[in-house]
């Protein structure tokens, strides 16, 4: 595969991922709070703008409607997640067991024998 293919690649799973945490919307809102610090700036100063701006007092059309799409889509996901739970429900498999009678006696039986034996007098010895 090509290296600039990958690198498209990278940088699609990257675009992804911060939209998929909602890096969207801080780049909106970023570009909502640069442009009212340019226009509360223009009337009373840098310094009175910035405050202005963050003080959730005077917030502009921009900044409502991202709110207001920020809001509808957590609700939307919300609604998402109820219906899939419900959709998708699956039984959690049980684990069966033999009963322990039959597990018992075929085990002793097959060992019984060679375990009652004695050791043989004497002991075998190695040449």
């Amino acid at each position: 595969m090509p290296k600039a293919l990958l690198r498209l690649n990278q940088y699609l799973l990257i675009v992804a991922m911060f939209t998929a945490c909602g890096g969207h919307w801080l780049v909106l809102q970023s570009v909502a709070w640069g442009g009212m610090i340019v226009e509360y700036s223009r009337t009373a100063g840098l310094t009175l703008g910035v405050e202005k701006t963050f003080d959730g007092q005077h917030p502009c059309d921009f900044c409502k409607v991202i709110q207001k799409s920020k809001h509808s889509e957590q609700t939307h996901d919300a609604q998402l997640i109820e219906s899939k739970l419900e959709l998708f429900y699956a039984a959690e498999p049980s684990l069966v067991m033999p009963p322990l009678k039959s597990l018992k006696h075929s085990v002793s039986d097959r060992f019984a024998d060679t375990r009652m034996k004695s050791p043989a007098v004497p002991p075998p010895r190695v040449a």
